[in-house]
């Protein structure tokens, strides 16, 4: 019973991804970078860097020193994978911004 439980409560979960996505698609309707640009531009991209560098390390910050180096590792695995797979989509003529959670 425990397993459907948490089941049904991961389904009613929203995405963490979806969310991060909206509220930075948010922040940059109303504080835009670039006047009349859909694309991200490179300072847009440094900020959204800058932002999950910090929370990443504020999330981490009062692990130990291997727990956040294993945190670091996986995260920049987990980039590696999404960018591969991003790639493989637009190589398809898939819409890029539906990659798999």
């Amino acid at each position: 019973m425990g397993d459907l439980a948490s089941q049904q409560q991961n389904e009613e979960r929203p995405c963490l991804h979806c969310m991060m996505v909206e509220l930075i698609d948010d922040f940059f309707a109303e504080y835009p970078a670039t006047a009349g640009s859909d694309k991200v531009d490179t300072a847009e991209a440094d900020e959204v860097i800058d932002a999950i560098a910090k929370t990443v390390a504020e999330l981490t910050s009062q692990q130990d020193g291997v727990i956040r180096q294993q945190v670091i590792e996986q995260l920049m695995r987990q980039i590696m994978h999404y960018d591969a797979e991003f790639r493989r989509e637009e190589a398809t003529s898939a819409v890029g911004s539906n990659a798999k959670h």
